[in-house]
C-alpha cells in the first residue's frame, strides 16, 4: 500500500498539492471571517441596548434629583415647575453673593446652554440647571469655590445643591433676555 501511495505522489505534479493547500487555507480563512462577523453582529446588538439604557439612566437621574429636592428639608430649590428658590436658597444667594459670582460667568454659561439649542422655556430651565451643576464649578476661582463649599457644609447640603441656585439665576436671565415669561416653563412639549 505504501508503495502505491509513494508512486502516486511521485507521478502527481507538485502544483496539485499547492492547490489543495490553498483550498484548505481559503476554507479556514472563510470560517474565521464568518466567526468574526458574527461577533460584530452580536456586539452591535449589545451597543443598541446600551444606548437605550443611557437614556433611561438620564431620565432616572432627573427623577431622583426631583425626589431629592422634594424631600430634602434644606433644599435651596422648590421642585415644583417652574423651579424656584426656597427661603434657604434665597439665604444662600445672599450669603455667598451669588449674583456677583453669576455676573462674572454669565456669558460663558449662556454659551453652554445655547450650544444645546433649547426649544422652549422648559428646555432652558433644564439646561440651565444642568450647565450650572456641571460647568460652573470648573469656572470658579479657588476663593469662590471654598466659599461655596463652606456654605454647603454649613447648610448640610451638597455643592451641587448650591450650584443649582446658579441654574435658577441663569434660567431667569436667559428667559428675561428672550422676553419669555417664567410661567412658560410649564408649557413644554415632550419630544
Amino acid at each position: 500500500m505504501e508503495q502505491i501511495i509513494l508512486s502516486l505522489i511521485s507521478q502527481l505534479n507538485s502544483s496539485i498539492f499547492v492547490m489543495l493547500g490553498l483550498l484548505l487555507l481559503a476554507f479556514w480563512a472563510t470560517y474565521k471571517i464568518g466567526m468574526c462577523s458574527q461577533k460584530f453582529i452580536v456586539q452591535d446588538d449589545r451597543l443598541k441596548n446600551v444606548e437605550g439604557l443611557s437614556e433611561k439612566v438620564i431620565e432616572l437621574k432627573t427623577k431622583i434629583d426631583l425626589i431629592y429636592q422634594y424631600v430634602n428639608p434644606n433644599s435651596p430649590l422648590k421642585s415644583y415647575s417652574p423651579l424656584s428658590l426656597t427661603p434657604i436658597g434665597e439665604e444662600i444667594v445672599n450669603n455667598i453673593k451669588a449674583k456677583d459670582i453669576f455676573e462674572r460667568y454669565v456669558v460663558k454659561l449662556i454659551k453652554e446652554v445655547e450650544l444645546k439649542n433649547p426649544k422652549n422655556a422648559y428646555d432652558i430651565q433644564q439646561l440651565s440647571i444642568e450647565v450650572a451643576k456641571n460647568k460652573l464649578e470648573q469656572l470658579l476661582d479657588e476663593k469662590e469655590l471654598i466659599m461655596i463649599k463652606q456654605e454647603a457644609y454649613s447648610k448640610g447640603i451638597l455643592v451641587s445643591d448650591i450650584l443649582s441656585v446658579f441654574g435658577v439665576l441663569l434660567r431667569n436671565y436667559i428667559l428675561d433676555s428672550k422676553k419669555i415669561s417664567i410661567s412658560e416653563v410649564d408649557k413644554h412639549s415632550e419630544r
